[in-house]
């Protein structure tokens, strides 16, 4: 299986590159999207206006590769990515794959979020069954945005940091997750290997 890691200047490519090869996958680094991957990953490490020019730039074609049906997977920023817009910068565009907003997260506890929380499966489907042995567990979250979703439909988990917020997507082929799967210790394991059955099915 081959992956393809999106290198847009952002992103803790290192820690997920050695994820992915630990079950199986052979990972290439690149800044253009492309077809010919098992695998699309957006990762995710830092501000979304970094995305902005890159978007720009390379924003379509990561959507044609993404709704041509190549797995993707979106981490943190990345998984923000996905959905319409983000305040963060204004108003910036995201990819507007899913239908929403990225705001700051509603807490009255000190931003950013930094730490183990644990993490909740509240959906029940084809792509959601991929985080189902997560549920309840502690994953590591780093961020001061949370995603706004037009619809719950696509909500995998939540977590709790004074509010609610998502946690985790999925939608046909598309995965996201607010946690970093790719620091969160054990868990981070098991859902690789999960993941890696589904780009197989």
């Amino acid at each position: 299986m081959k992956a393809l890691i999106l290198n847009y200047g952002v992103g803790n490519i290192f820690s997920v590159s050695s994820a992915l090869k630990r079950v199986g996958f052979n990972v290439v680094i690149d800044v253009i999207p492309k077809y010919e991957y098992d695998l699309l990953v957006l990762p995710g490490v830092g501000s979304f206006n970094a995305l902005k020019k890159y978007f720009e730039e390379y924003g379509e074609e990561i959507k044609n590769v993404m709704l041509g049906g190549t797995p993707t997977l979106g981490i943190c920023l990345g998984m923000q990515a996905l959905f319409e817009y983000s305040e963060e910068c204004g108003g910036c565009k995201g990819l507007g794959i899913l239908k929403g907003f990225i705001g700051r997260l509603a807490t009255h506890r000190k931003l950013p979020h930094i730490g183990w929380d644990r993490i909740y499966l509240v959906k029940w489907s084809d792509v959601c069954e991929l985080f189902h042995d997560l549920h309840k567990e502690y994953a590591y979250f780093a961020h001061s945005y949370a995603v706004y979703p037009e619809t719950l439909d696509y909500v995998c988990m939540v977590s709790v940091y004074d509010a609610i917020f998502p946690a985790a997507v999925g939608y046909q082929n598309i995965i996201g997750t607010q946690f970093h799967v790719e620091k969160s210790g054990y868990i981070s394991k098991k859902f690789f290997e999960v993941l890696a059955r589904w780009v197989k099915r």
